[in-house]
């Protein structure tokens, strides 16, 4: 059975000069302790099938790139290509991570599903936006520095919020179940995802898997599901 650390991160910069001397302190502290429970693998939000563009940036960063910005080549995702550079989650956490750990490589474990645009457009006059942004807003404007942050985004009631979000989507029908075939669209990408999970697991991995804190209800119920991985609580 695989072990799976499920840390679920906001993308960054978000509320924080990430540059910043307190707050590259504050990743550090927060990579240690992660470090602490030891993983030999780590699974980030970078598309799957692009593993080797991803073993490509992961040998080019070190530890003086993470404290300044960056760009480490340009990358196609999600239909766009652009700058990937080291004001991002996964370089700093993850990459840093992995150098901590002395890992050869970081998994890519995201599928390249986006949303409709078409179905978003039909939708929107629909969805109260803003409240569900006000709902989030008011879960996480208390957090003090960027571990308390890790922590409200890992807690049972903003995973519960953030996914209600989803539901509400879902119940918009103008004839067509577009709110439900929009969720369907997310559940299939959070689905892959999982399936690119489980293909990079062995017996006795321990996975640590930094993905968006919205993957987070859907993933750790299939996990939680499968008699192959043991989800483990870290934060």
């Amino acid at each position: 059975m695989a072990e799976i650390i499920l840390v679920g991160t906001f993308h960054y910069p978000g509320i924080f000069d990430i540059f910043s001397h307190d707050i590259q302190n504050q990743i550090d502290e927060f990579t240690n302790k992660l470090a602490s429970f030891h993983p030999n693998k780590i699974a980030v939000e970078f598309p799957y099938k692009m593993q080797n563009e991803l073993d490509k940036l992961y040998a080019k960063s070190d530890e003086y790139s993470f404290a300044e910005n960056v760009v480490y080549g340009n990358v196609e995702r999600y239909g766009l290509v652009g700058p990937f550079e080291s004001v991002n989650e996964i370089v700093q956490v993850g990459f840093r991570l992995g150098k901590n750990l002395n890992l050869d490589k970081i998994y890519g474990i995201d599928e390249d599903l986006g949303l409709s645009d078409e179905l978003l457009d039909e939708i929107t006059p629909y969805f109260d936006l803003n409240g569900f942004l006000e709902k989030m807003r008011t879960i996480t404007e208390p957090a003090k520095d960027l571990e308390e942050l890790y922590s409200i985004l890992n807690s049972d009631e903003c995973i519960a919020v953030d996914h209600n979000g989803f539901l509400d989507i879902n119940k918009i029908n103008l004839g067509k179940y577009e709110g439900c075939q929009l969720v369907s669209q997310w559940y299939e990408r959070n689905l892959k995802i999982f399936s690119n999970l489980q293909n990079i697991c062995e017996k006795g991995d321990k996975v640590l898997v930094l993905i968006g804190s919205s993957h987070l209800k859907i993933l750790k119920e299939l996990i939680t599901a499968s008699n192959e991985m043991n989800l483990c609580e870290v934060i």
